[in-house]
């Protein structure tokens, strides 16, 4: 190449690549590249926090604005109130359904125990591991041996964990040879206040007619909990729990460490557990408690009026046995009206072989040979919602003569008309008793546990939404015409043996009791004095603990 050749060649523009050249280059940019190659890394690391700042403030943003913009769980039921199963014939207005006071994106802990709970029921309203509708299935297989049971309950907890998640746990109360766990209980905790329901419903339907007491009781302050001294319906209310043999890991936090103000309960709690009661305990259980809450709490010994009581319940006892019926009556009345006739001192509310059963049995053995003046207390029982079950559980004292005016106090709960509910009352044995002050009476024979308050006339109206009492009840009063006819016997079961073959066939309702905490609260229980304080929990942080109700049947799973 000669001199004129290279000269030339070095007066051609350099080589410059055709994207940096192209139309679609953005100039703009070469100076910010510029600058990024000259940023040092200090600059570098300023750049980026300010924006990773700016980013945490927007979120921070973001998570406030929809945690004020979600509307807290309000307490609906503070002051207390009484209600009916919304079945599909009834209102709105003083009716209820269990939906309705489950929220399980709000829940954080429960506590559940009813004599039988329906699969479907539970799924739909609990928070758990699967929400398929499994069906937790008691068949009746004869009773077992302490051995057998604690073997097929060992097996049934394992297979209950691995289907429903490792925070599914079981516990029954301690059983004697017969009797049953009847109570229905829900305690649900919710942010700043717990929710207790008291009813006669179990969880298995909602055709039924059924009562549910309802209130709501604040969280306290922590400078409230300093000087908070603990009602009898606290006191009452846990022991019982403890009875159904709820660990303490529920209990203690929730209802024993002033977590929560119970001195709003307007009404006042009757609970039953089975054996015989006596010195000290003889007030404290069946209608022996129910006669001191009268005696002390509803009447006065300057004015005892004379009483009668309308009684509707889903199971009657053996009432051929005068004795408990009087012993029972004298109980309602407080023990202040030593005298109570059974006729017309005491009506019966309770179907008849034609109206139906629902979940109902009499176990009185030869209806046609009671006297006639026992069969008069008997009255046709007739929903007003046409069509449904008959469950609940109702005593109402009103004044002799006056049945439509406010009663003087009224019973719900789970207790039906018997001895192995109620017990029965008799002279203590032990010679201290006069001495001790432990009153003149015990109790025995009780099988139950059972569950339900006494509600004084003058809260009967303000627990209502209306300004009836009346809609409290749920059926047909009795009255001269709906009482039963010559002939007509009051419904009874199948012979034992009949029942065992058809739930055998069939499969019984699934019975159990059911418990939810915050997971992780048996580790943290204890080691943290001030008890659980979780923000939130979703249903992966919840435990739930399902217990058998303490009859020795066999518990399977079906899918």
């Amino acid at each position: 190449m000669d001199e004129q050749e290279m000269e030339e060649r070095n007066r051609e523009p350099a080589f410059v690549p055709r994207a940096a050249t192209s139309p679609e280059s953005n100039d703009a940019d070469r100076p910010k590249k510029k600058h990024k190659i000259d940023e040092t890394k200090e600059e570098k690391r300023k750049r980026r926090a300010a924006k990773l700042a700016a980013d945490l403030r927007k979120t921070n943003q973001d998570i406030m604005s929809k945690a004020l913009s979600r509307v807290r769980l309000p307490m609906i039921y503070r002051g207390g109130a009484l209600r009916l199963t919304r079945t599909p014939g009834r209102d709105r207005v003083n009716t209820v359904r269990l939906e309705e006071l489950i929220h399980p994106n709000e829940l954080e802990a429960a506590f559940v125990f009813a004599f039988c709970i329906a699969g479907p029921v539970f799924f739909q309203n609990f928070p758990l591991k699967t929400t398929s509708n499994h069906r937790l299935d008691c068949p009746v297989v004869g009773r077992l041996s302490q051995e057998d049971f604690e073997r097929v309950e060992g097996a049934s907890h394992l297979g209950y964990k691995d289907l429903y998640g490792a925070n599914l746990h079981m516990f029954h109360p301690e059983m004697p040879s017969s009797g049953c766990a009847h109570s229905k209980i829900l305690i649900l905790v919710y942010p700043g206040f717990m929710r207790l329901v008291i009813t006669s419903a179990n969880l298995d339907t909602e055709y039924g007619d059924n009562h549910y007491y309802i209130q709501d009781f604040p969280a306290l302050s922590l400078q409230a909990a300093r000087t908070y001294e603990e009602p009898k319906f606290q006191t009452d209310l846990c022991a019982h729990i403890q009875d159904l043999g709820c660990p303490k890991e529920f209990w203690r936090p929730y209802l024993k460490d002033n977590v929560y103000d119970f001195t709003e309960a307007k009404v006042h709690l009757v609970t039953s557990k089975p054996g015989s009661h006596s010195q000290e305990n003889s007030e404290t259980y069946g209608q022996l408690r129910l006669r001191n809450i009268v005696r002390h709490h509803i009447l006065s010994d300057d004015d005892v009026p004379k009483m009668e009581f309308e009684v509707c319940v889903g199971s009657v006892g053996r009432l051929e046995n005068e004795t408990f019926l009087k012993n029972m009556l004298e109980s309602c009345s407080g023990g202040l009206q030593k005298h109570v006739e059974t006729q017309p001192a005491l009506k019966v509310v309770f179907p008849t072989v034609a109206d139906g059963s629902g979940q109902i049995a009499s176990h009185i053995q030869d209806f046609p040979a009671l006297p006639n003046a026992m069969k008069e207390i008997f009255h046709h029982y007739k929903s007003k919602d046409l069509g449904c079950l008959f469950h609940m559980k109702l005593i109402l004292a009103l004044r002799a003569g006056q049945p439509n005016d406010l009663p003087l106090y009224a019973y719900v709960g789970s207790h039906n008309f018997s001895k192995n509910a109620w017990g029965s009352a008799v002279p203590q044995k032990d010679k201290r008793a006069k001495k001790e002050g432990w009153g003149e009476l015990r109790l025995e024979g009780m099988a139950n546990f059972e569950c339900g308050v006494v509600v004084p006339g003058e809260w009967i109206v303000p627990m209502l939404e209306t300004g009836e009492w009346e809609e409290l009840v749920p059926y047909v009063r009795p009255s001269p015409e709906n009482r039963y006819r010559p002939g007509e016997r009051a419904f009874k079961r199948l012979p034992q043996e009949d029942m065992e073959k058809l739930m055998t066939l069939g499969g019984a309702g699934g019975m159990g009791s059911i418990q939810l905490m915050p997971s992780g609260a048996f580790d943290a229980f204890g080691s943290d004095a001030s008890g659980p304080r979780l923000a939130s929990a979703s249903a992966a942080e919840m435990l739930c603990i399902l217990t058998c109700n303490g009859i020795r049947n066999i518990l399977s799973i079906h899918t």
